[in-house]
C-alpha cells in the first residue's frame, strides 16, 4: 500500500512540473501584462504595444501560441490550480527579470 501512495504521489509531482507549453504560456502571459501595465515600475512606462486583436494575434506568434492553443492551456490550468500556481510563479520570475 505505501509504495502504492508513493508511486501516485511522484507522478502527481511530475504532473505538476511545467512543460515547454507551460513555458511558452507563462512567457506569453508575462509579456502580456509587461505590455499592458501591469507590472511596470513606478515613473517607467508600460510598453506601447497596442493590446487589440491584432496586437494580440502578433502577441500570440512570437510565443509560437494561437488562439486554440491557448484556450486549451487555460482549460487545463483551470483543472490543475497547483500547475497554474507554478505558472503564476514563473511569471512572476519573468516580470521581476524584466527591465
Amino acid at each position: 500500500m505505501l509504495a502504492g501512495l508513493l508511486i501516485t504521489g511522484c507522478g502527481l509531482q511530475k504532473q505538476n512540473r511545467l512543460g515547454a507549453d507551460d513555458h511558452r504560456f507563462a512567457a506569453f502571459y508575462s509579456d502580456y501584462l509587461a505590455r499592458s501595465g501591469v507590472g511596470s515600475r513606478e515613473g517607467q512606462p508600460a510598453n506601447d504595444m497596442e493590446l487589440n486583436a491584432a496586437g494580440l494575434d502578433s502577441l500570440f506568434a512570437r510565443h509560437g501560441l494561437d488562439r486554440m492553443r491557448f484556450d486549451a492551456r487555460l482549460r487545463i490550468y483551470s483543472q490543475n490550480p497547483e500547475l497554474w500556481r507554478k505558472v503564476l510563479e514563473e511569471v512572476r520570475t519573468n516580470l521581476r527579470s524584466t527591465p
